[in-house]
C-alpha cells in the first residue's frame, strides 16, 4: 500500500472532482485499486436486488451474479463493513450509504486489512458517500424525487453500453416520454399547489409501475421520460396500461380523472440523445392528436404509414 501524503491527495482530489455518479464510482475504485494495491475491487448497486445486482468493477474482474458473497448481504443487513474468509479468496464489504441507507456495496477481493487499511477504506468511503449525496442533489428534480434533465445523457449511454453488450437486445431497451393531458386547465382552474401536488402523485404511480432498473425523470413542467431496461414489446405495453390505470386513481370532481398521452421508442446503436426524443416525441404527440389517454410506438406508427420516416438529406454541400 502507498503511503505517501501527496499520492494520497491526488487520489482524494480525483474523487471529488467527479460530478457523475458513474465516474464517481470509478475513481474510488481507481483509487482503490491504486493506493491499497488491489486487483480485483467491484461497487454493487444492491437497490436493484432482488431482480439482479448492477455492477460497476475493475477491468479485469469478473464478479459472479448468483450467488452474492454472503459478506455483501451481510454489510447490507448490518450497515458494517463484513468480511468473509472462504478458501483460497479473501473479501471485504463495506457499505455505501445515502440518508442512512445502504445503497450500493463496496466489495474488494483477495484482502485482510489491518486496522490501518481498514480506517483508510473507510475514510474513501465517507469521501464517496459524501460526494455522491452532491451529485445526486444536482441531478434530482426537487419537488418529484425523480432524475432530473441532467442525469438523461449519462443514464441513456449506460442504457446504450447495455445493448452494444448484448447482441440479441434488439428491441429490448425503451424510451417512454409522456405529460399530462390539459395540464394547464389543472393549473388554471385549481391552482398551481394542486398541480404541484399531480405532479408528486404521478411521480409516485411511476416508482410503483416500474423497477430500479429503470431511469425514471421529470424534464420541467409535465414532461416525463423513462428508460425502460430489458422489457419485451409486450411488457413495455403492460406497463403503459398499468401506468394509465394507476394515474386515472388520482380524481378531482372538477377536472375527472388524470390521463397520459404517451410515445414510445425502441433503443438502437444508430440514435443518439437527440435523435431518441425525437421519435418518443413524435409519437407521444400523435397519441395526443388522436384523443389523448392512450400511448403509441413510434416504430409502428412509422410501419403504419402514420408516421413519415424521417428524412436524411443526401445532398453535398461545398462551401
Amino acid at each position: 500500500m502507498s503511503s505517501a501524503p501527496e499520492h494520497l491527495l491526488n487520489s482524494v482530489a480525483v474523487i471529488t472532482e467527479q460530478r457523475q455518479l458513474v465516474s464517481l464510482a470509478t475513481s474510488l475504485i481507481d483509487t482503490i485499486e491504486q493506493v491499497m494495491g488491489c486487483r480485483q475491487v467491484a461497487i454493487i448497486n444492491v437497490s436493484a436486488l432482488p431482480h439482479f445486482p448492477q455492477l460497476l468493477t475493475s477491468a479485469d474482474y469478473s464478479l459472479p451474479l448468483d450467488p452474492l458473497p454472503a459478506c455483501v448481504k451481510a454489510c447490507v443487513e448490518s450497515g458494517e463493513p463484513v468480511q468473509c474468509l472462504p478458501p483460497g479468496c479473501c473479501k471485504l464489504a463495506l457499505p455505501l450509504k445515502m440518508d442512512d441507507v445502504v445503497v450500493k456495496v463496496l466489495l474488494i477481493n483477495e484482502i485482510e486489512p489491518d486496522n490501518t487499511q481498514l480506517t483508510m477504506l473507510r475514510a474513501f468511503a465517507r469521501i464517496y458517500e459524501n460526494f455522491a449525496r452532491v451529485v445526486h442533489e444536482s441531478q434530482t428534480d426537487s419537488l418529484t424525487g425523480l432524475l432530473n434533465r441532467k442525469a438523461y445523457d449519462v443514464q441513456l449511454l449506460h442504457f446504450f453500453a447495455c445493448i452494444r453488450g448484448d447482441s440479441n437486445s434488439a428491441f429490448r431497451f425503451w424510451m417512454l416520454t409522456f405529460d399530462i393531458d390539459y395540464f394547464k386547465k389543472i393549473n388554471d382552474n385549481l391552482g398551481h399547489l394542486y398541480g404541484d401536488e399531480v405532479l408528486l402523485q404521478i411521480s409516485q404511480k411511476m416508482q410503483a409501475c416500474f423497477n430500479p432498473l429503470d431511469a425514471l425523470f421529470r424534464f420541467g413542467g409535465d414532461e416525463f421520460v423513462v428508460l425502460i431496461y430489458n422489457k419485451s414489446q409486450d411488457e413495455v405495453s403492460a406497463l403503459c396500461n398499468k401506468l394509465l390505470a394507476k394515474v386515472s386513481e388520482i380524481h378531482h370532481e372538477k377536472i375527472g380523472s388524470v390521463t397520459l398521452s404517451m410515445g414510445i421508442t425502441p433503443l438502437s446503436l444508430e440514435d443518439n440523445p437527440t435523435s431518441v426524443l425525437m421519435k418518443a416525441d413524435k409519437a407521444l404527440y400523435f397519441a395526443k392528436e388522436n384523443g389523448r389517454n392512450q400511448w403509441a410506438f413510434y416504430h409502428q406508427l412509422i410501419n403504419q404509414g402514420e408516421l413519415a420516416p424521417p428524412h436524411i438529406d443526401d445532398d453535398i454541400e461545398l462551401f
